[in-house]
């Protein structure tokens, strides 16, 4: 049996193709600026906006959608049925679940894993390494570019540092001992802790 993907004709309009092989689509991927890459896969169904990107031995699961101008890394994971809104930005080896939904210019760290059904609003940003479990909602968001390690708010209540994923009540009870752990610095501690208390202010707004 052929398998189908949708592309999106001048008008914007879905348009299926049937295909053995995805080299079978250079040209219409060419004409859309599509770019796929080596031993990547694509799921029956899939939609792959123009100018998106998608690396070598990435997986698109069945039905997911990949936004316009969407940029997908090597050896990421696209879950079934889950939706990459335009220009967002999926980091290498990351992986998208089922059903999960990742916002317009949203961005996922390099290996952050998205749990099924779990919504990411737009322009959010996601650390390196993150964790976001099943049917988590991040609409309200923070990140930090610290000296040693990325700080994500993912909503819930929940902070990451590098990662370390905890609640923000747990990182202001551990947080010196991870980073006695990983390598810090007295004053990098304290940088941190810093950080964990702005968290913390900026969820309860």
């Amino acid at each position: 049996m052929k398998k189908v993907i949708y592309l999106l004709d001048e008008n914007w309009n879905k348009v299926m193709f049937q295909y053995d092989e995805l080299s079978e689509l250079k040209d219409e991927f060419q004409k859309r600026g599509i770019t796929i890459g080596y031993d990547a896969s694509i799921g029956y169904g899939a939609s792959i906006g123009n100018r998106a990107s998608i690396g070598d031995d990435a997986s698109i699961g069945y039905r997911a959608s990949i936004g316009y101008g969407a940029s997908i890394g090597n050896r990421a994971s696209i879950g079934n049925r889950a939706s990459i809104g335009n220009r967002a930005s999926i980091g290498d080896g990351a992986s998208i679940g089922y059903g999960a939904s990742i916002g317009y210019g949203a961005s996922i760290g390099y290996r952050a894993s998205i749990g099924n059904r779990a919504s990411i609003g737009d322009d959010a940003s996601i650390g390196y390494r993150a964790s976001i479990g099943h049917d988590a909602k991040l609409q309200k968001n923070l990140y930090i570019v610290g000296s040693k390690h990325s700080v994500t708010y993912t909503g819930n209540n929940t902070l990451s540092i590098g990662c370390h994923n905890y609640t923000i009540e747990k990182w202001l009870e551990k947080f010196e001992i991870v980073g006695q752990i990983e390598g810090y610095s007295v004053d990098e501690i304290n940088e941190y802790k810093q950080y964990i208390l702005m968290a913390q202010t900026f969820s309860k707004l």
